[in-house]
């Protein structure tokens, strides 16, 4: 059987063989190919504080902080924990232990202690930084480490202001406490294919696992995306309020800063005011969203408060933004609005809509291929779909990760991966996302596994089977989780009334909100059913309970007019 293969109209473009930190921040002349930039421009700066850090100082605390974890007994290739909000220290400690020749594996601060401890046993963090508001949650997860984690492994990721500590006990260092005389960092010539970054993903199925997202991914990433995705300058500020334990939050805020000379103006988390005055505040010219904020911005009373002229590109990503809300949103904020569409196993951007190509012929298009990916549209009796008819998109190129930490068969013969997402293209090499077959759901960008939440529902005393899925709700561009479960016989007996099922159903999804990560909360309800389809070998059938989901939802929303 013949492949029908897609690959980029762009130019190709030369992939160094290198490490991503002397890709980024090059000891010599001649080591990168990026252009030099002055070592004194910010690449950093802390929105609340106005702190600012430039491309000096990063590199020399990284520097000094990967030599400060080889002397705590950290070795090429040992993998560090870091669970911190958006901050400065959480760049520190990423570039620090790349130079160290470590890899880095951050961990979202919603987690809860089991979600954290299941990421750390995975991915065998040996090293952990923590941020002093996060260690509660830390110390409840170490009880659940497979491997104890002595004290002088632990460092708090904080600066060493007056109050940074917090109520943090003395028993931990500080970041700044650890750093140790500037020495080279690592070089990966002749090792692109180590691992640099352990992001967890759900994949298309299952529970989070960690990409092993290689050095060579990175620069071969910057090398292709970066110059699609916006001609930035060192003039540029960029709105850093996504997760950096994201890979989506990570390139933008960690990466494309260094990579083109600009400064990431970071956050810890999306508050609506504080995104606005930070724009104003520091003439913010790039923003860096998700849909779902561009919901809020397209109907926000308080939009019209601030002086947000500074912006003149945004770039939204991590899920589909629909035509109808790119339209809204332009009557309020009329600049472009650029697309990107990848994962985390593809580093992520396989596809990218830029300035020049957000027209509004193309709303709804995520754009065209960047340049060192091959891609297939692979219908589900696995031959290759014909021109303008939907397929599965499957990728392969040298931004693909190199698998899932511990597992084998994930990237298929001939070095396909399969994205999940069912894709159509055009005669004019166009792509535009129509459905998905994975089962992961995305709640405003973030990563919702159902089988986590329905080991989960399965642990409560009453619940027998569970069946999760996601349910669109176009109100706020978004995917909510929706369970369905199936009740003991002896529980099911005392609600034979609507009112005793809604009640039960409130009191479980009450239950699982103190159990999981706000993300994850069960947004779209919990209904009880006799029986969860399944096939044959036991494997749910999602697509009956999409179906069903959906029907129900736009009942329920009627019903609320």
């Amino acid at each position: 059987m013949e492949l029908v293969l897609y690959e980029s109209d762009y130019p190709a473009v030369f992939l160094p063989a290198m490490s991503i930190f002397h890709y980024l921040l090059p000891d010599g002349p001649g080591v990168s190919p990026l252009p030099h930039f002055d070592p004194s421009l910010p690449c950093v700066i802390d929105a609340a504080t106005g702190r600012t850090v430039s491309r000096g100082e990063m590199e020399n605390t990284a520097l000094r902080l990967g030599q400060g974890l080889r002397e705590s007994g950290m070795k090429r290739g040992d993998v560090v924990n870091l669970f911190a909000p958006n901050s400065i220290e959480f760049a520190f400690v990423t570039w620090g232990t790349i130079a160290a020749g470590c890899a880095i594996t951050p961990a979202n601060v919603a987690y809860e202690p089991h979600e954290l401890a299941h990421q750390v046993n995975d991915s065998g963090a040996s090293f952990f930084f923590v941020a002093p508001s996060q260690l509660p949650v830390f110390e409840r997860a170490r009880q659940l480490f497979k491997n104890p984690v002595p004290d002088n492994r632990i460092v708090l990721c904080c600066d060493v202001g007056p109050g940074a500590r917090g109520t943090a006990p003395d028993k931990y260092r500080s970041l700044h406490e650890l750093l140790g005389a500037r020495a080279p960092a690592e070089r990966f010539e002749t090792d692109p294919t180590a691992t640099a970054f352990l992001f967890y993903s759900s994949g298309t199925t299952g529970l989070p696992k960690g990409v092993e997202t290689t050095h060579y991914n990175q620069t071969t990433q910057m090398q292709t995306a970066g110059p699609h995705l916006e001609q930035l300058t060192t003039q540029d500020r960029m709105l850093g309020f996504l997760p950096m334990s994201h890979m989506y939050g990570a390139m933008m805020f960690l990466l494309i800063p260094l990579r083109f000379g600009c400064a990431s103006v970071l956050l810890p988390r999306f508050e609506e005011i504080a995104v606005y005055k930070a724009i104003q505040e520091y003439k913010i010219t790039i923003g860096v969203i998700v849909p779902p904020v561009l919901v809020i911005w397209a109907s926000s009373p308080h939009f019209k408060n601030y002086d947000l002229s500074s912006l003149r590109s945004l770039l939204s990503g991590a899920a589909v933004l629909s035509p109808d809300l790119a339209r809204r949103l332009s009557k309020v904020i009329p600049v472009p609005v650029c697309e990107a569409y990848g994962m985390t196993e593809t580093t992520p951007a396989i596809i990218v809509k830029n300035n020049k190509l957000s027209t509004t012929e193309r709303i709804g298009w995520v754009g065209r291929l960047l340049p060192s990916y091959q891609v297939r549209l692979v219908l589900e009796d696995g031959s290759d779909a014909p021109l303008g008819t939907p397929g599965e998109l499957w990728a392969r190129g040298p931004n693909v990760m190199k698998g899932y930490k511990g597992r084998t068969g994930d990237i298929l013969p001939g070095g396909w991966f399969r994205t999940g997402d069912v894709m159509v293209r055009d005669k004019h090499g166009w792509f535009r996302v129509v459905d998905r077959v994975k089962e992961l759901i995305k709640y405003k960008g973030l990563q919702v596994a159902p089988a986590e939440l329905e080991d989960l529902l399965l642990s409560h005393h009453y619940i027998i089977d569970a069946g999760v899925v996601g349910v669109e709700d176009e109100k706020q561009a978004t995917e909510l989780p929706r369970a369905y479960v199936v009740v003991d016989p002896k529980k099911a007996a005392e609600l034979q009334t609507d009112r005793h099922r809604r009640r039960f159903a409130r009191e479980v999804v009450e239950w699982a909100a103190k159990r999981s990560a706000p993300h994850k909360k069960l947004r779209g309800g919990l209904v009880i059913i006799d029986v969860i389809p399944k096939s044959p070998s036991g494997k749910i059938l999602r697509r009956f309970l999409r179906e069903r989901a959906a029907a129900e939802w736009a009942s329920e929303e009627k019903g609320k007019l």
